[in-house]
């Protein structure tokens, strides 16, 4: 092969897929790359693939892309397996690849009603670990912004909130807990909703970064001060999360360990590697201290200055 390179020569993808029966490829299947964190969990997993000796194809989730059949281009003459980033419980495209035979692997959520690998963050331990921040600070009114109840990361963290409230005997308030799309216009919604009233939350746990920036939009739009009146805790530890003028406490998962996690499962499974005995690891969080959570204020609550009461 030395002199072959010497001359030039570059692999054909197809004689060798003829080889090998394998295309080299791996599909990754992602939500909304104009989330903060997407954007990361992406770069990790193609450098670890490209390690392994493969290449990247990134799709949208079909499951709520305008082209819902998008995954189905991804066959096994084109990718030899799939990340899925984003699915729901229940996602019909994941099922659709598990039909037909095709390796997968999900990371940062969980889908119980197939039987298939996961890669998982300690969503429930992060909902505690945040609440007990928060009430040792002194919090009692605490909020929270997350996703819909069919994707198993929103629905732990929330639950770890839950959990620990209870634990302290805290009053959950359901008008405080908002399930909403993952776009910044529906969680500005959301937040201004709970916000926009003298009877609000003096603390918000934001189940993603992107869902916290928008609750410090819908604060400042309110007037209301950040962290002095209202806290808010996101989760990721997004690259903007650490930026002077954010500043955001948060909650930090080792996405880079567990994307090459992912990728190091997926291709045992293509290279035949009997899998793993634990079939779902849950990687360790911790929380990141930072200067959007203070002691709730001690005098009453003013209205927000847009406030319709």
């Amino acid at each position: 092969m030395t002199g072959a390179r010497e001359l030039g020569y570059v692999p054909d993808a197809a004689a060798r897929m003829m080889v090998t029966r394998r295309t080299h490829a791996v599909g990754i299947v992602v939500a909304d790359l104009t989330s903060p964190i997407y954007p990361v969990i992406v770069e990790s997993l193609q450098n670890r693939l490209l390690e392994r000796g493969y290449r990247m194809v990134l799709i949208r989730d079909p499951d709520i892309s305008p082209d819902p059949e998008a995954v189905d281009v991804l066959d096994r003459a084109t990718v030899d397996g799939m990340i899925f980033v984003s699915a729901r419980e229940g996602s019909a495209a994941v099922r659709r690849v598990l039909d037909r035979g095709t390796p997968v692997v999900l990371l940062s959520r969980d889908d119980v009603s197939v039987d298939v690998e996961a890669v998982l963050a300690d969503d429930r331990g992060a909902g505690e670990i945040v609440v007990t921040h928060l009430q040792g600070l002194g919090h009692k009114r605490i909020g929270v912004l997350t996703t819909l109840r069919d994707r198993s990361n929103g629905r732990d963290r929330e639950d770890g909130v839950r959990a620990a409230m209870e634990r302290y005997g805290l009053d959950v308030r359901e008008e405080w807990i908002r399930h909403v799309r993952l776009t910044h216009e529906e969680g500005v919604r959301a937040a201004l909703e709970m916000l926009d009233s003298q009877d609000r939350p003096t603390a918000l746990f934001c189940v993603t970064d992107a869902f916290a920036f928008a609750a410090m939009d819908a604060a400042a739009q309110l007037g209301i001060s950040v962290p002095n009146e209202l806290s808010i805790v996101g989760f990721d530890d997004s690259g903007p999360s650490r930026w002077a003028f954010v500043n955001l406490t948060t909650v930090h998962q080792p996405i880079a360990n567990m994307s090459y996690e992912a990728v190091d499962r997926l291709a045992g499974r293509i290279e035949g590697e009997p899998p793993s005995q634990t079939r779902k690891p849950v990687f360790p969080v911790r929380l990141e201290i930072r200067g959007t959570t203070a002691p709730p204020p001690q005098a009453v609550l003013r209205p927000p200055l847009r406030s319709s009461v």
